[in-house]
Order: C-alpha cells, then structure tokens, then sequence
C-alpha cells in the first residue's frame, strides 16, 4: 500500500492539543498515513515528524512583526517539504496569519486544504472570507454559529464540535489537590486566569491583582488562587505578584500560584476572573460562574472597534447569543468594574445560580465528546 502523508500545521499550545487528538484519531482510522508539520510536543508524542517546534513562535497582535524572519524561513522549509514530498492533504489550525500563507502555497501545488479550528472571523475581519473561499477546500469548524456563517458566504462547511470537550473527558482531575485548594465546604476561592502569553500576562495580570485587592476589601474570608498555566511563565507571574504585593502590602490577602492544574484550579474555585479565550469553555465545563475581560491599548481599542461585527468577546456569550456572564474589554485598568460583577456573583445567591444554570445548558449543548473522531473522518474523505 502507498504512504499517504498529511501535513498538519498549529502554532498555539491549544493548536497542539487539538491537534495531537486529531492525529491519534486518523492514526486509529488509518495507521499507515504519516504525520508532517509544525507543532508542538504534543503533537510530536502523538506521532508527528516536526518540521519546526513552534514553541517559541506563539505570535499575536504587533509581536508579530518581531518574528518575521524566523517565520519566514519556516514558511520557506515547508514549501520544500510541498515540493519534495507532495503530500495528500495539508491541515491547519487556527494561528491564522501565518496558516493562511501555507493555504496559499499548498493551492498552488494543488494539494487539498482542511482549516480546523477556524480563525474567529465572525468577530472580526469578516471580509476574510473571501481569502477562506479561495484557499480553503473544506472548513471543519468547533461552534455551531460557525457552520451557519461560512454556510452563508458559500464555503464547504461541516461542525464537528469542540475538540476541548475531548481532552477533558480524559483529563485526570487530582482531587487531593482540589481539596486543598478549596480547604474545606463553603470557602469562598476566587481564581485569577491572566492567559499563557507572556504579553497577556503582563498587560492582564495587573488588573487582576488589583480586582482581588478590592474584593478581599467587600469578602475579607476569600482565598485567591493565581493559575499558571505554563511553568514557562512561573518566573514572569511570581515576579509581577511580589512587586504587588509589595508596593500594596495586605498581610490578609492570600494569593497561592498554581502552576498547570488549570482544572483543579477551576474545579475548587467559587468564581473565576480570566481572560476571553478558550479557556471559558473549560471553566463552564465545571459550570463555574466566571467574569471575563481582556485589556489592550487605548490605540488598539479604538482602531479596532470599526472591525468588530459581533457584540460579545467571550465565547460563552457568543454561543448563547446574551449575556449569560459578565465581559468587558477595556482599554484601561478598570479593576473596580471587575470586582463589582465578580462580587455580586459570589454575593447574590440567586445570581449566581442564574448563572451556573445557564453554564450547564451552554454545556449541553456544546459539550459532547467526538470532535476530534468526527474532524478524523473528513480529513480522510478528503484524501
């Protein structure tokens, strides 16, 4: 039987996450097809043959300028890879600027383009669709909203649901760990969730100090958890803590860093404060009532609003089409409106159950493992 090789491509942590299940679910379907491409170790334990590790290209925003050259010769390394090794099909995920480059290149070899793990073009930058149209043989999008929006603009489209679903159904839970977290029933535990990016850190990591000061104010009992998510970044989070801490000296605050129990950071908390990202799906898959915010510069707020064509930031919002938890992106350290909504979550009881109730549903609806199976089978039909 001939080799048959896919080309897989993801630049972010999750990227590689969610690619590591996909490549183990082809792998189950098809054992025979080679895994080529950009990734992570994840990706690599899974069976992939990396090109480059991506673990140091996460790029975002005008930080994307600084890495040209490297990209560059990565781009230039998988387009030999095209030419050599013409392989039957090319996949990417999310990481959209630079992935939409090697959907250029791959059309131009003819070789067929699988986008998973869409870029959030519904939110922003709609008028990309056209360049999805183009590039892309077939989308294999995670939201339901998704499938409705390139149905729309005349793109092959099929929803598979959201892989994350996937590697939580998986995912070990150290439940001695929880129960320290939590010591004990009715401890109010609040969890501060800055991102995995260094930049979102730096920039999100203030406010959220800030905000827990303030709460600790109105609920002198609570307990702060600070989830790293990456040991990579535990120098960065500590140092940012302790020159708080230090300028703000409150000897009754309690603030515990948690370096990559993320789940059992959110399974013992009361409330979550975090960024918009994916990581609100995690933290209503435990149906943990949440505030969620992102800050940027007053430059970038402003010159983007004109862009964005959904009202919500959080995906949470966005699948249910209201607002079913708090969001706010500000373009400055409005930490007093973080604690306004974050203590009337853990304050108003019925609130609160408002909440989580609407948490399960979303789950519900969304939450049913087989995504990764499912995006498995259109990948091989397109081969």
């Amino acid at each position: 039987m001939e080799t048959k090789r896919i080309f897989i491509s993801a630049g972010e942590t999750s990227g590689d996450i969610h690619g590591s299940n996909l490549i183990r679910e082809i792998r189950k379907k098809n054992p025979s097809i080679k895994f080529h491409g950009l990734g992570r170790n994840r990706m690599v334990e899974a069976g992939m043959n990396c090109i480059h590790d991506m673990s140091s290209r996460s790029v975002m925003w005008l930080h994307t300028l600084k890495k040209i050259p490297g990209l560059w010769n990565v781009f230039k390394d998988c387009t030999r890879f095209f030419d050599k090794e013409k392989p039957e099909l090319v996949i990417l995920l999310d990481y959209a600027g630079f992935n939409f480059y090697l959907a250029k290149a791959a059309k131009r070899r003819n070789i067929p383009v699988m986008y998973y793990i869409s870029p959030q073009l519904w939110a922003h930058g709609p008028w990309r669709v056209k360049k999805i149209r183009k590039l892309v043989d077939r989308m294999v999008v995670i939201y339901p909203f998704e499938e409705a929006f390139y149905a729309s603009e005349g793109v092959s489209v099929k929803y598979v649901g959201h892989p994350l679903f996937d590697e939580l159904n998986t995912r070990e839970i150290d439940e001695t760990l929880v129960g320290r977290l939590k010591e004990g029933e009715g401890k109010t535990i609040v969890s501060l969730l800055p991102g995995s990016r260094k930049q979102e850190i730096s920039r999100l990591l203030p406010v959220l100090l800030k905000a827990a000061t303030a709460i600790h104010q109105k609920i002198p009992s609570a307990k702060f958890l600070l989830s790293c998510s990456n040991i990579r970044n535990l120098e960065l989070i500590d140092g940012i803590t302790k020159s708080f801490t230090s300028a703000n000296s409150n000897r009754n605050l309690s603030i515990e860093i948690v370096t990559e129990k993320i789940s059992e950071v959110i399974k013992a908390s009361s409330l979550c404060i975090t960024s918009s990202g994916t990581v609100v799906l995690d933290i209503a898959n435990y149906h943990v009532p949440m505030v969620i915010f992102y800050r940027i510069s007053p430059f970038s707020y402003f010159t983007a609003q004109p862009f964005i064509t959904t009202p919500y930031i959080s995906l949470i919002n966005a699948i249910a089409e209201k607002t079913i938890v708090p969001e706010k992106s500000m373009y400055r350290d409005d930490y007093k409106w973080l604690a306004s909504r974050a203590t009337e979550l853990l304050l108003n009881e019925e609130k609160r159950q408002l909440c989580i109730a609407e948490l399960k549903e979303i789950v519900s609806l969304i939450g049913t493992p087989g995504a990764s199976a499912k995006a498995a089978d259109e990948a091989l039909s397109m081969i």
